[in-house]
């Protein structure tokens, strides 16, 4: 299903995802003059299909409330599963048909991006000849400049319609374009590729650890690290594994084990709570990992420890 906005979008195919069984729209961008995206703050229930590309990519941004996607982008494409959290970015692809299971219910703000501006900003930036350019924003994406971009957005849509906003949101927009291609394109990814064999020597891994205690129940994966720093994630794969001589991987699953021991002998919080709070996808996740590490489920510990 396609949504067009007469007055500024004539050109700009989107999904009307407010219109599909049981969501909500709790705000949404048309009417208001607004230039290269079209934009709804729409309250999703579970759902599961297929959706045909428009042309056009959408950029979703959990609000509140966490929810299990899988998706499948392209016919015989590897499948993805994540945990969508709060504070996280998932996108639908514009060229591709894309397969879907949602689970859970939240809050998301889908931004539908005009193509063109994509297209013109990556031809700007990197003298590209390419006619078309893909997005690649991994499910569960934590990108703090596009979240704060994403928050200025949501925040004008949820005010009463001012048409002196319009300039301002094309500027936000631009902003975000240049974000999403920078970072999120092959030619952005390139780009940045030659600064990769000097970060052995210079990675701040304390920064690294930091972010880590201060983040664990977020999207805490090594391409999302890796992202947060700048550099690739082989490049903070080497990096870890060098200075610390281990992986990524299990150095997050090991502080979150650890703070969920932590919260079991501290807090009188439910277990569930407590598998959220630090960054695993549920209960029985908590428990996996936990009674691999210490021999015991988490309410066994809990047991043990009083």
């Amino acid at each position: 299903m396609t949504e067009t906005d007469a007055t500024t979008l004539t050109t700009m195919q989107t999904r009307d995802i407010s219109s599909w069984p049981k969501n909500v729209a709790l705000a949404r961008s048309t009417g208001r003059g607004w230039r290269n995206i079209h934009a709804q703050h729409v309250a999703v229930e579970p759902w599961t299909g297929t959706l045909d590309p428009v042309g056009n990519p959408c950029l979703g941004y959990c609000v509140n409330h966490p929810a299990q996607l899988r998706r499948r982008i392209g016919q015989g494409g590897p499948t993805e599963t994540s945990t969508l959290r709060p504070r996280q970015f998932h996108l639908i692809p514009a060229h591709d048909a894309s397969e879907w299971q949602r689970r859970g219910r939240s809050e998301m703000l889908a931004m539908h991006l005009h193509q063109g501006l994509i297209d013109d900003t990556a031809r700007q930036m990197w003298s590209s000849a390419a006619t078309r350019v893909e997005l690649d924003v991994p499910l569960g994406t934590s990108d703090p400049l596009l979240e704060q971009l994403a928050l200025a957005i949501l925040d004008i849509m949820r005010e009463a319609p001012d048409p002196a906003s319009a300039l301002y949101v094309d500027e936000l927009v631009h902003a975000m374009v240049v974000r999403l291609v920078r970072t999120y394109t092959a030619d952005g990814r390139s780009s940045r590729a030659g600064t990769d064999a000097e970060l052995p020597e210079r990675a701040d891994l304390g920064r690294v650890r930091d972010l880590v205690e201060a983040r664990l129940a977020d999207d805490l994966s090594l391409a999302s690290i890796a992202g947060e720093i700048g550099v690739s994630p082989r490049s903070l794969s080497r990096a870890f594994h060098q200075h610390w001589g281990t992986t990524v991987h299990q150095y997050v699953l090991s502080r979150r084990l650890e703070r969920a021991k932590t919260m079991l002998g501290a807090t009188d919080l439910t277990i569930t709570s407590i598998a959220l709070d630090t960054g695993f996808s549920s209960q029985s996740h908590l428990a996996t990992a936990f009674r691999k590490l210490t021999g015991l489920t988490p309410k066994e510990f809990r047991q043990g420890g009083r």
